[in-house]
């Protein structure tokens, strides 16, 4: 049975975010046979690209992979020439992955229609719309972080009670 909600707008809404998710996923499919890659890596590079270096159990926890299946993973896109190890300076038994210089390059072309056509729509409205849909976009990933947070939680607690 699904939900319906009184306010048309609510339900467009709720509507077009559901639309946002399922075709997120379509995206990533074709940006994958477009860089060649798979999916896992795909989301290894993103992190990388668009975030900070990070250790590889950094980037284990962010893929929610195995670190054995993280260390697979960065020789593999460091034999590609993907990413470089660098040594931590925070820690000397360490290193950190980075995204090559092409690699950035080359994922953020992929993205950047993406890209510019956001901006291009938060360019048309006014800035107190603009609160709004941050403001909502905001409130969205707060409850997807607490949704795979309490999957995490509850997967962990079922495997404990299976031990």
């Amino acid at each position: 049975m699904s939900e319906t909600f009184q306010d048309p707008a609510k339900e467009g809404a709720s509507r077009l975010l559901h639309e946002v998710l399922l075709f997120n996923d379509s995206l990533k499919h074709s940006l994958c046979r477009e860089l060649e890659i798979n999916e896992t890596d795909f989301d290894a590079l993103q992190h990388l690209t668009f975030g900070t270096p990070l250790t590889p159990s950094e980037l284990a926890a962010k893929l929610r992979v195995s670190t054995a299946a993280t260390t697979a993973l960065i020789d593999r896109l460091s034999a590609r020439g993907r990413v470089v190890r660098t040594p931590n300076p925070a820690d000397r038994r360490s290193i950190l992955i980075r995204p090559s210089t092409g690699t950035v390059e080359l994922v953020v072309a992929a993205m950047r229609p993406l890209f510019d056509a956001s901006s291009e729509s938060m360019n048309n409205i006014s800035a107190h719309e603009q609160q709004i849909v941050t403001s909502y976009l905001e409130h969205v990933l707060a409850a997807i972080h607490c949704r795979i947070d309490t999957l995490a939680a509850a997967a962990t607690a079922k495997r404990g009670t299976q031990l």
